[in-house]
């Protein structure tokens, strides 16, 4: 397995190499877009394959070191003729380092505090067991309570992974319990529903899911103001709602075992019980959590920015002593923060270098001539969405980040809202067949020693995780015309 991950990582740097020194796409793409571009395919390479288990940060420092490099050498001349169109040095740092201060990165970081509190304080284990003994002891009541806990915990914290440790041992644990042979098909409906919950329905709000911020953080100046916390909800919690209700009815339908689930509720209550009362930072800390949430669902009227609101909940949790100073740099996994940043700085990258003006062109016309059709047009895009997946590994960022300038002409020319296409970019990032493709499916795999499901379990779910998000869009489309946010 290591050396099939190296092997792909000089594969991919090989291919990178030959782009930035072949330049196959000339004249089109300029010298300098040929190099970024190579540079690009090499970080994403570390990204995908990371041998040795090499953090984010691998292919982050190639992607920043070398798009530096390259600015400087064209601004200076030294390398390609002409000039990149920048005033002063500080300003290619702005654009190369502009994903770092962008306020959806300002945004994530309080938010993935926020989720290190659940840990932390025990409120996210308190919330599960709460809700688990509140339902029957049977498949149908493990279903609900899963998608009960799921959006309460979206409602809290956008941090994926910290939902996924609070609910896949939980749900190893009820495996246990149970007495279910692991790696079965009550293992796996129990497991991977839990997983579902941890992932899918906070997709619906702009603080939810870490897809919020970062979404938000790709989107061109021109239209960012439009991916605001009221309008995300209004075009986009219907939608994700269907989803995340179909994925657990049709997991219930067809994934769950035959026989009758072997444990009594009476095993939540008594873990409940262990707990004992809740302590004074689980009290505080819900306090802060719900006053957050109620902000950021407020920001049109009070007008205070989602940010502001986070940073704000963070410095609280810091005063009432939540969160010492040991946690500021243990707390969160910078890592991640990193790769994100990056991330959100590849579409202005991709702007400077050329890169963006050379590939509008060769997809506008495709997508421009169905986008007469919106059902058409969100299906077909979708569906070209996942299928890039299976090689855009890493939550297909990359892709967002070449294709999200199409959204300016689909809403001047076509009167699609932003976030409605929004929609497909979000399905595909939340999509999975192959464990490979979804690394907080990888992360629950670890944390449970392999011991939740099987290959064919994930692909199963995988394929009832693409029936619901489709089912969704023809929901979604009349609904949205309905509100006027396509015509």
């Amino acid at each position: 397995m290591q050396n099939g991950k190296t092997l792909g990582v000089i594969v991919i740097a090989v291919a990178g190499l030959l782009i930035a020194i072949a330049q196959p796409f000339a004249p089109g793409l300029s010298p300098l877009g040929h190099y970024v571009m190579g540079t690009v395919v090499a970080g994403l390479g570390m990204w995908i394959f990371r041998p040795g288990n090499l953090p984010f940060m691998s292919g982050t420092s190639i992607i920043l070191g070398l798009t530096l490099a390259l600015f400087f050498a064209h601004k200076a001349g030294l390398v390609f003729p002409g000039k990149v169109p920048f005033k002063a040095p500080p300003q290619i740092y702005g654009v190369v380092m502009g994903g770092f201060t962008s306020s959806a990165v300002w945004v994530l970081i309080p938010a993935l505090y926020f989720g290190f509190v659940l840990q932390k304080t025990g409120l996210g284990k308190r919330i599960a067991y709460m809700v688990l003994k509140t339902f029957p002891a049977t498949w149908l009541g493990l279903a609900i309570s899963w998608l009960v806990i799921g959006v309460a915990l979206s409602a809290l914290t956008p941090s994926i992974v910290v939902r996924v440790a609070i609910v896949v041992p939980i749900a190893i644990g009820i495996v246990e319990a149970c007495k279910v042979e692991f790696r079965s098909k009550g293992s796996a409906y129990i497991c991977l529903l839990a997983w579902g919950m941890a992932l899918l329905p906070g997709t619906g709000w702009l603080t939810g899911s870490l897809s919020g911020p970062i979404m938000q953080g790709f989107f061109p100046p021109e239209i960012k103001p439009m991916a605001n916390f009221a309008d995300w909800f209004k075009i986009l919690a219907l939608p994700w709602f269907v989803v995340t209700i179909l994925y657990v009815f049709f997991a219930y339908i067809f994934a769950k075992p035959k026989e009758a689930i072997a444990i009594s509720s009476d095993m939540f209550k008594e873990e409940y019980k262990k707990l004992g009362p809740m302590s004074k930072d689980e009290i505080v800390s819900l306090l802060i959590l719900v006053g957050s949430l109620l902000m950021f669902f407020t920001e049109n009227q009070h007008g205070i920015p989602t940010a502001a609101t986070a940073l704000f909940a963070l410095f609280l949790f810091v005063m009432f002593r939540i969160i010492t100073g040991p946690d500021i740099s243990a707390g969160i996994n910078w890592d991640v923060v990193c790769f994100f940043g990056i991330a959100v700085a590849l579409p202005p990258i991709f702007g400077v270098s050329g890169i963006s003006a050379w590939f509008g062109p060769l997809i506008k016309g495709p997508i421009m001539s169905m986008a007469g059709s919106p059902l058409l047009f969100m299906l077909v895009i979708t569906l070209g969405l996942m299928v890039i997946r299976f090689v855009d590994v890493p939550w297909g960022f990359t892709t967002c980040a070449l294709t999200i300038i199409m959204l300016i002409p689909l809403f001047n020319d076509f009167g699609y809202h932003p976030l409605t296409v929004t929609m497909a970019y979000l399905i595909a990032i939340n999509f999975f067949l192959l464990s490979y493709q979804q690394p907080f499916l990888l992360m629950g795999e670890g944390m449970i020693q392999g011991r939740g499901w099987a290959p064919s379990h994930v692909l199963m779910f995988g394929l009832i995780y693409i029936a619901s998000a489709f089912i969704s869009l023809l929901v979604a489309v009349p609904y949205w015309k309905m509100i006027g946010v396509i015509r």
